[in-house]
């Protein structure tokens, strides 16, 4: 017959070795009860690689922030994929974007292994371009033959998602408002930077119409995603419980 003492063990080990396969158990949650419409932008410094900005915007039921990104006049397109990330410390008054210190990761997440889009919420909740995409894709707008060749061609890159991970809420260990967004090259150079501002909510992005079409648009393979981590999540757990109220019931 096999020992509670076993059981125990085996369920431990389980629970140990499942956390560190999940990047140090560092779980994000998803942030709910966010004050509505609330907007906070970052406009890239002018002169540097890189132009543009990104919006986040609250959600009206208060779950996630619907961000909006633009960048325009990327370097070479060599440096590339760029990557962008929301970093841990706004940028002080030189510009200087090495003092935005590492990716926002409130819940103790590294840098590697990489984030896993399937399952958002193991990733740090500033690694925007891991969860979303990285900047891989440039459209020359502006191109008669679509050519970056072209001297008209203005390179962009644009996208809009729901973002279960981050905050407006300056509670929230998640909040994004007091800290900056850094655009780098595929080398990890930092190319541009800028910190974060609230503005006041637009109807264009943010409004009851738009703000509830982002948010269907994208929730539904989001949440998807994260409802799938959950289940893997809790899996092992579930199980290495389970074998312990049999053994315990048998025993009995």
């Amino acid at each position: 017959m096999i020992s509670l003492t076993f059981l125990a063990t085996l369920a431990l080990l389980t629970i140990v070795v499942f956390s560190q396969g999940t990047n140090d158990g560092a779980i994000a949650p998803i942030t709910e009860n966010n004050p509505s419409r609330v907007t906070f932008q970052g406009v890239f410094q002018s002169g540097k690689p890189v132009q543009g900005q990104i919006t986040g915007v609250s959600n009206d039921n208060g779950t996630g922030v619907s961000f909006s990104v633009n960048f325009f006049s990327f370097p070479d397109v060599g440096l590339g994929p760029f990557n962008y990330h929301i970093h841990e410390y706004p940028i002080p008054p030189s510009g200087n974007c090495t003092a935005a210190g590492g990716h926002l990761s409130p819940f103790g997440r590294s840098d590697t292994p990489p984030c896993d889009p399937v399952n958002p919420q193991t990733c740090q909740p500033g690694d925007l371009s891991g969860k979303h995409g990285n900047i891989s894709q440039l459209a020359y707008a502006g191109a008669p033959d679509g050519s970056e060749n072209s001297p008209r061609a203005t390179n962009t890159f644009q996208a809009m998602y729901l973002e279960l991970y981050l905050s407006t809420d300056p509670n929230n260990a998640a909040f994004f408002g007091n800290r900056s967004v850094v655009v780098h090259a595929a080398n990890g150079t930092r190319l541009n930077c800028a910190n974060f501002t609230q503005m006041m909510p637009t109807e264009t992005f943010g409004g009851t119409g738009s703000g509830n079409t982002t948010s269907s648009g994208s929730s539904t393979s989001t949440q998807s995603a994260a409802s799938n981590g959950s289940a893997s999540v809790m899996a092992p757990a579930s199980v290495a419980l389970m074998l312990l109220v049999g053994a315990l019931v048998g025993g009995l």
